[in-house]
């Protein structure tokens, strides 16, 4: 007893100090779950969102470039205002003068003149460029669309992980129905055999008819399970089928149980992406700091305008200025809801943290504990195996009856099927400590 505690504090020393999983290493699995990554629609999806904030941040690297753009009006106005211009008046009592010391009429009378102030039958055409000459926002765009990009990654190798581990555990679901089949089978070669032996016996007179009877009717019940275990695979291999996006696979070579190895716990997505939250908010607060700087620019203005379609060329340059001077606290608000949620995100990485970390703890607990229990089925089976041969050998000889023959059957079946479980559990256990680890490589 002592030996077997001593082995077993070793166990839990080697997986929770060194941080040690399995020995099935995960690129095992990489041709399934490569499959079941090309296959997801959720992953396309985020792959189109993360080509997209791709673009976007291009986007924002372009808005110190100038911009340029053509642009025309024309229009056609009648009423409005007007604005009364007695040129004739002033003129006129001049140019009669001279026309009387000249003794001629070159000097015309000329009418007073109404002028509209809506232009009638005007057009303006132009080639404008804008260029931005100080803008301290734009570098934080850049940067804040350069974390939302990072963000969608770390969204994608997430759900990359969670998927990974879905795949491993279907496999093994899968895996496992394929080894209670097998154990049915074994369990309906042990009843033929004591079928052939119970006609042996009673076409010698040492049998009971009824004795046949029971083992027709076990006989039925394992066919009854292998039936059942058959529809547990194809349910298991559906399930995987949905993951993958096929029905066909290459099985993957799997050890009877999980050893254990040296593989170091990984930072998780997570944490990971609440840090990129606090980049971001970080940025806000750079943004909100900038508001008092001014902003400059520059537009260039290259056209022609004239009534009646004239022609009459201009070049117009003109240089924007825009300083923020008070702007009755809001400012100031929107930097304290700034700096209250950093401060939130902070506290939710230390929460996620703590989380994360009892999340391996457990998982690594859980995948101790199930390889130990389903090592202890190794000396049941042995013991098993032993008492069915001893009491099949009591039967051929008739000291023994058909109900322990048939109890000895069902005990080597049902402790195989524990035992097919136990090392499911183990593999799953094992799945779940992967994923808590971090330690699958995701690309």
């Amino acid at each position: 007893m002592y030996i077997g505690y001593k082995n077993r504090m070793l166990l839990c020393v080697l997986l929770f100090l060194t941080s040690e999983i399995t020995g099935l290493q995960a690129q095992d699995f990489s041709s399934l779950v490569q499959m079941a990554w090309d296959n997801d629609s959720w992953l396309k999806s985020k792959a189109a969102q993360s080509e997209a904030a791709g673009y976007s941040l291009k986007e924002s690297k372009s808005l110190y470039m100038p911009v340029a753009s053509l642009g025309a009006q024309y229009t056609l106005a009648a009423g409005g205002r007007s604005i009364d211009l007695p040129v004739g008046d002033l003129l006129n009592p001049v140019y009669s003068a001279l026309n009387g010391l000249t003794m001629s009429n070159q000097f015309p009378n000329i009418p007073n003149v109404k002028e509209q102030f809506l232009p009638n039958n005007f057009y303006d055409a132009r080639l404008r460029v804008t260029q931005p000459v100080y803008q301290p926002e734009i570098k934080v765009l850049q940067e804040v669309r350069k974390v939302s990009l990072d963000m969608k990654d770390l969204e994608v190798k997430a759900y990359k992980r969670q998927l990974s581990r879905e795949v491993m555990v279907a496999y093994f679901q899968w895996e496992a129905a394929r080894q209670a089949i097998k154990i049915y089978k074994a369990g309906d070669t042990l009843v033929q055999e004591s079928k052939r032996v119970t006609k042996s016996l009673i076409q010698n007179g040492a049998g009971l008819p009824s004795a046949l009877n029971r083992v027709e009717s076990q006989e039925a019940q394992l066919q009854a399970s292998v039936i059942e275990a058959q529809a547990q695979i194809n349910n298991a291999k559906n399930v995987l089928g949905f993951w993958i996006g096929q029905e066909s696979f290459e099985p993957v070579s799997v050890p009877e149980l999980p050893e254990l190895t040296q593989m170091q716990k990984m930072e998780r997505e997570e944490l990971a992406q609440i840090e990129l939250g606090k980049k971001l908010q970080n940025l806000a607060l750079e943004k909100e700091n900038k508001f008092y700087l001014p902003k400059a620019g520059a537009q260039l203005d290259v056209g022609t305008q004239d009534f009646n379609f004239g022609f009459e060329p201009y070049v117009l340059l003109g240089l924007n200025v825009e300083w923020n001077i008070f702007d009755v606290g809001k400012h100031k608000n929107r930097r304290s809801a700034i700096v209250a949620e950093s401060r939130s995100l902070e506290l939710q990485k230390e929460f996620a943290t703590r989380q994360l970390d009892l999340q391996y703890q457990v998982a690594g607990e859980n995948l101790n504990a199930s390889i130990m229990q389903a090592q202890t089925y190794k000396n049941r089976i042995e013991a098993n195996d032993r008492l069915y041969n001893d009491v099949l050998k009591k039967y051929k000889e008739g000291t023994a009856n058909y109900i322990e023959l048939l109890d000895a059957q069902t005990q080597v079946t049902q402790i195989r099927l524990q035992y097919n479980l136990a090392r499911q559990n183990a593999w799953i256990k094992w799945a779940d400590f992967v994923y808590a680890s971090a330690n699958y490589p995701i690309d």
